[in-house]
């Protein structure tokens, strides 16, 4: 019997921020472990794929210059994680790495305005 594809089996989240005054920060991390992406591949037929488990960092500086203005830096997947898939190739379960994607961190820098 397979789990229901998309569904991991445990997830952890956590935040941590900081607000005082005009400056906010905020950092949080997301885990989750593997899950079945499809009972079903038509490239190797009929063999599941699974998204192996990974994490993520994002966080975010912001800073009120008036009561108008804020500017800040969001950062995501800080610690560049890489999304790997894999196949299970036999009945004994066996997983081969099937690919790898590579998100990149990414930096964004925002300009509110509130009127």
């Amino acid at each position: 019997l397979q789990p229901l594809a998309g569904l991991s089996k445990h997830t952890i989240n956590g935040t941590i921020f900081y607000e005082k005054g005009p400056l906010a920060m905020r950092a949080a991390y997301n885990w989750r472990s593997a899950f079945l992406v499809t009972p079903r591949d038509d490239i190797y037929p009929f063999s599941p794929i699974w998204q192996e488990s990974t994490g993520q960092l994002d966080a975010s500086i912001f800073y009120s210059v008036t009561d108008y203005l804020k500017l800040g830096v969001q950062g995501v997947n800080l610690l560049d994680e890489v999304t790997r898939t894999s196949q299970i190739v036999d009945f004994d379960g066996t997983r081969f790495t099937r690919s790898a994607f590579r998100n990149d961190r990414r930096f964004t820098f925002i300009a509110r305005f509130d009127f």
